[in-house]
C-alpha cells in the first residue's frame, strides 16, 4: 500500500480509499472462497457415493427403470450399501443392508422420523394431516397412539375372524363358479380384501356384483397404475404450483374420489354413533374425539378434528388394502407354481384343523409351515419395495457418511430380503429358511423387514400379518390351485416402483377340497 502512496499524485486520497477498500474486499472475498471450497471439499467426501447425475435432470434413467430397487441394489456393489443418487435435482440417499436400515431407523430414529414435504403427499394428505406422511410431531404421536390401539383392541380374534371368513365366502363361492376353467383372480382377490377393510373399518361387507364395490375398486386400480414411478411435480414441485401434468390432475381426483367414501362412511358412523356399541374402527376414531371433548381439551381436539380423523380412516383402508391385496395376489402364484409346498401347507391344515371347519385365528401356533411360508412370499415378493421415503430431521449420519438435514432416504426393501450375506440362494422359493430344524417358526431373521421399523414402522403389522394369514390358510384350505396346462410362471410385474410391486395378470385353475 505505501508503494501505491508512493506513486499516486498529491489530492488524490479517495482514489487511494477506494483502492484500499477494494483490496480488501478482494481478500475477504478469496478467503470466503477458499473456505466454502474446502468445506465443499470435506463435505463431498463425507456424503455416501454414487453416480454421477445430470444437473436439474439427475438419474432419469434410473428414475424410469420398472425394477429401480435391483438397480439401486446393483449400485452397492460398485458404491457400498449407502448410495446417492439423484432425482431431478434432489439428492437421495438409498439404504440397501439391514445394518445401515437399523443404524438410521433404530439407532438414529429420531433423525430420520420425517417426510419429505411432497407435493402429491400434502395434496393426498390434505396438508400433512394423516399418519402416513405427517411430520413427526405431537400431533402424529397422537394419531398413531390411537389408531394403534384401536386396531389392537378392537380386531382381536373373533371379529377379524369374523370379517376375513364373511369376505373369504364370497371369494370361495366366485371361484366354484369358474367350473374348473382358467381364470385371472386379482378381481376375487380386490373384493376379499376390500370387504376386509369395509369390515374392520366399516362393519360392512359388499357383493362381487355391487355397483359401489365395482366403482371404488376400479378407482384404486387406476389410482395405483396412475401413480406408478411417482410424478413429475414431486420431482420438480413448482410444477405443482404453475403448471401441473394431467397424470398429477388425474391422481389428485382419484384419490378425491376414494377419500369421498371413507368420508361418506364417517359421516354414516358420526350420525348413528352409539358410545356403548363400539362396532368398527371408525367407531373408535370416533370415540377418542368424543373422550376429548368431554376433558374439553383444546389441544387435543385440534389434532383430532374431522380431517385428521378421515385421514387416517384411509391410511389403515387404502394402505391395507394395496398392500394386503398385492401380498394374496403373488401368494397365490407362488402356490399355483410350487405344488410341493402346496401341499405341504395342505397337510399341515388338514392335520391342525381337519376338514369340518374353517381355518381360525386361533390356529396360528400350529400352523409354523403355512405362516413361513407367507413369509417368504413377503420376502421374495417385496410388494412395496422402497417402502415410504424419510427424511433427515437434523444432520446426522450413516454408514460413516454425512446426512445433511432436509435429505430425502429410502429403504431397500427388495436388497434387505435378496441380500446374500443374509439369505441362502435368495432367488429360491423356500419357506423352511423361516423354521427351525425341527419345524417349529424360528426367531424372523434380522434381514426381513416388510413392515420397516422404528418410530414410523407401520402400526397396521399386528393385524395385517394374522389377517394375511388367515386369508391364506382358508384358501390352502378349501381350494387346490395350479396354473393353466402348459402354462409356465411369469414372475415379471404388472406395475413397480415407488407405489408397488404387484404380479401380472396370471391365471390359474381352481378347485374345490373335500
Amino acid at each position: 500500500m505505501d508503494f501505491l502512496r508512493s506513486i499516486l499524485p498529491a489530492g488524490l486520497s479517495d482514489m487511494e480509499n477506494y483502492i484500499t477498500k477494494s483490496v480488501t474486499r478482494t481478500s475477504l472475498l478469496g478467503v470466503c472462497l477458499v473456505v466454502l471450497l474446502a468445506r465443499w471439499i470435506l463435505t463431498k467426501r463425507q456424503l455416501p457415493p454414487g453416480p454421477w447425475a445430470l444437473p436439474i435432470i439427475g438419474h432419469y434413467k434410473l428414475l424410469l427403470d420398472p425394477k429401480i430397487h435391483e438397480a439401486c441394489a446393483r449400485l452397492s456393489d460398485r458404491y457400498g450399501p449407502v448410495v446417492t443418487v439423484q432425482f431431478g435435482p434432489t439428492k437421495t440417499v438409498i439404504l440397501n443392508t439391514i445394518e445401515t436400515v437399523m443404524e438410521a431407523l433404530v439407532k438414529r430414529r429420531a433423525d430420520f422420523a420425517g417426510r419429505p414435504p411432497v407435493p402429491s403427499g400434502m395434496q393426498l394428505s390434505e396438508g400433512g394431516k394423516d399418519i402416513l406422511m405427517a411430520q413427526y410431531t405431537p400431533t402424529l404421536k397422537l394419531h398413531r397412539k390411537i389408531a394403534g390401539s384401536a386396531l389392537r383392541n378392537y380386531l382381536k380374534g373373533p371379529r377379524l375372524q369374523a370379517a376375513v371368513q364373511d369376505s373369504m365366502g364370497q371369494f370361495l363361492k366366485l371361484v366354484e363358479e369358474t367350473n374348473g376353467k382358467p381364470f385371472v383372480p386379482h378381481a376375487f382377490v380386490d373384493l376379499v380384501l376390500f370387504n376386509m377393510l369395509c369390515g374392520v373399518c366399516y362393519q360392512k361387507i359388499y357383493k362381487f356384483d355391487d355397483p359401489k364395490f365395482k366403482h371404488y375398486a376400479d378407482i384404486d386400480n387406476q389410482y395405483t397404475a396412475e401413480f406408478g414411478m411417482g410424478l413429475m411435480e414431486d420431482l420438480y414441485p413448482i410444477l405443482a404450483k404453475v403448471w401441473p401434468t394431467q397424470r398429477y390432475k388425474k391422481v389428485v381426483w382419484l384419490f378425491g374420489q376414494l377419500l369421498q367414501f371413507v368420508n361418506e362412511e364417517l359421516e354414516a358412523h358420526k350420525r348413528d354413533f352409539d358410545e356403548g356399541n363400539i362396532r368398527d374402527f371408525t367407531d373408535c376414531l370416533i370415540l377418542a374425539r368424543k373422550e376429548a371433548e368431554k376433558e374439553d381439551d383444546p389441544e387435543v381436539l385440534s389434532q383430532l378434528t374431522n380431517v385428521h380423523i378421515r385421514q387416517t380412516i384411509s391410511d389403515i383402508f387404502l394402505g391395507g388394502l394395496d398392500t394386503s391385496r398385492f401380498t394374496i395376489q403373488w401368494v397365490i402364484l407362488y402356490m399355483a407354481d410350487n405344488q410341493h409346498v402346496q401341499r405341504k401347507v395342505q397337510e399341515e391344515l388338514d392335520r391342525v384343523v381337519g376338514r369340518d371347519r374353517l381355518p381360525e385365528v386361533d390356529d396360528r401356533p400350529y400352523l409354523p409351515y403355512t405362516e413361513a411360508t407367507l413369509y417368504e412370499v413377503m420376502r421374495i415378493a417385496s410388494v412395496v419395495p422402497l417402502g415410504m421415503p424419510h427424511t433427515a430431521m437434523v444432520d446426522s449420519s450413516v454408514g460413516g457418511y454425512t446426512i445433511p438435514e432436509g435429505t430425502m432416504i429410502f429403504i431397500n426393501h427388495w436388497a434387505l430380503h435378496n441380500d446374500p450375506r443374509h439369505w441362502k440362494e435368495p432367488s429360491k422359493f423356500d419357506p423352511e429358511r423361516f423354521l427351525n430344524s425341527d419345524g417349529t417358526l424360528a426367531r424372523k431373521p434380522e434381514s426381513w423387514l416388510p413392515f420397516s421399523a422404528g418410530r414410523r414402522a407401520c402400526i397396521g403389522e399386528s393385524v395385517a400379518v394374522p389377517e394375511l394369514l388367515l386369508i391364506f390358510s382358508i384358501l390352502m384350505h378349501q381350494l387346490s390351485i395350479k396354473l393353466p396346462p402348459g402354462v409356465v410362471a411369469d414372475y415379471s410385474p404388472e406395475s413397480s416402483g415407488v407405489i408397488g410391486y404387484t404380479a401380472n395378470r396370471y391365471k390359474i385353475v381352481a378347485e374345490k377340497r373335500f
